[in-house]
């Protein structure tokens, strides 16, 4: 058995959108001789909003082990001064002075919060590797520091680019390109050392690769396939058709398509009393949950906070087309959804798409529309509503292809990948 340290921010119970990736290499990695210890901190698991996700925790020092992995729940302070709480002029100075000195994310602290507990963890247990999951990128300059101390191999995550959306063609203004180019000369020092880098889609290897001359790999996000065969096995309901935009939706997308679209099919509906529309998780951000429900008042829309997963599935389970407005202005940029809807078994409807990766996934899976147009998602809509009423619509299974993109493949993928490092 390899024995490999996991240190991230995120994990169960804490509902982020980034635990799942790493709850796969906890639940799958010991079918590969690999041994995981986990260093994270504390939730309670009704996380909703970012503040809840930073809140701080005095809560002691608490190990459990299963079968297939070692988790070490930390207390979490951010180690922030209370005068840069109260004084906006310090506030300024102090995060100026901890960015220049290298310091990024520091409302996130986890190269304080996590770095003496981990470094005492390696002295008493000796592991074969050191795996991050970034962000927070404190905990990048963290990995490198413990590969140093311990001589240790470590191989560094990244679920977002430091720059987020640094594959589209953004203009950035003076400051960005400065708070970029100090990021990218510190991050790059840290992941000198690194056996290997992965992230999310081919796009955000090349920002790695202009900074990183290392092995680095496509490690998509995914779905469960243990839960949603579930979904793909049910059936959704045949006295009402629904239609659902399950997760996040960011003020940056664009979502008019989807809206006015709406109204054209709803105009023309005969029977209006078995439509219905559902947003699980849009209340996440209240910009986009306010023009939602404002601009589709007349449609009652269901918008939902954040839900737990059991509720989540359920909202799967009943229904028939899900909705994802693409990245339209960016280049390679998945999200988490996408690998869900085609788990589901549903049909996915993409407004606006991005003549990319979205749209390669959906039109290869078959169960996909594309729109560009109100006209267009009307007509799609209509084409998926006409199946259900007359009796045509069927689940289907995913296919060999996609079940790549399930977590369980993915996290084997790494498995791998660490394997030959750590022999």
């Amino acid at each position: 058995m390899k024995k490999v340290l996991l240190i991230t921010y995120y994990f169960d119970p804490g509902n982020a959108v980034a635990t799942p990736r790493v709850m796969s290499w906890a639940n799958e990695f010991h079918q590969y001789g690999i041994e995981l210890t986990v260093v994270t901190r504390h939730f309670k698991g009704d996380e909703w909003h970012w503040l809840d996700f930073i809140k701080e925790t005095t809560e002691p020092v608490k190990v459990i082990k299963n079968e297939r992995f070692s988790v070490h729940y930390l207390p979490y302070q951010s180690g922030k001064p209370a005068l840069a709480n109260r004084n906006k002029l310090y506030s300024k100075f102090y995060h100026l002075k901890t960015f220049l000195e290298g310091h990024f994310n520091t409302e996130i602290n986890a190269y304080k919060a996590f770095g003496n507990y981990c470094r005492e963890l390696l002295r008493n247990n000796p592991h074969d590797l050191i795996l991050v999951s970034a962000p927070p990128h404190n905990l990048v300059r963290l990995a490198s520091e413990l590969g140093k101390e311990f001589d240790l191999p470590y191989v560094v995550d990244f679920r977002d680019i430091w720059n987020n959306l640094l594959t589209g063609k953004v203009e950035m203004n003076m400051r960005g390109r400065i708070s970029n180019f100090i990021e990218e000369k510190f991050i790059g020092k840290w992941l000198n050392g690194a056996s290997m880098v992965t992230t999310v889609s081919e796009a955000l290897i090349e920002q790695v690769k202009r900074i990183y001359n290392g092995k680095c790999i496509e490690l998509t996000n995914g779905y469960e396939m243990k839960l949603f065969s579930q979904v793909s096995n049910t059936n959704p309901p045949s006295d009402r058709f629904v239609f659902a935009s399950i997760g996040t939706i960011y003020p940056i997308q664009n979502i008019s398509i989807m809206i006015d679209g709406l109204k054209i099919f709803y105009d023309k509906l005969r029977d209006k009393s078995k439509f219905e529309v559902k947003f699980i998780g849009l209340g996440a951000i209240e910009s986009v949950a306010h023009q939602v429900t404002s601009e589709l008042e007349s449609f009652k829309p269901l918008v939902t906070q954040k839900l737990s997963r059991k509720e989540v599935l359920r909202h799967y389970n009943d229904s028939h087309v899900l909705f994802i407005p693409a990245w339209s202005n960016h280049k390679g940029i998945y999200s988490t959804k996408i690998f869900e809807y085609i788990g589901s078994g549903r049909k996915i409807l993409v407004a606006p798409g991005d003549n990319d990766v979205i749209d390669n996934l959906v039109r290869k899976s078959g169960r996909g529309y594309i729109a560009n147009s109100a006209e267009e998602f009307a007509s799609s809509l209509n084409e998926i509503y006409n199946l259900w009423l007359n009796g045509n619509y069927k689940v289907e299974q995913p296919a060999e292809w996609e079940q790549f993109y399930s977590r369980e493949k993915q996290a084997g993928l790494l498995a791998n990948e660490i394997l030959e490092i750590a022999r």
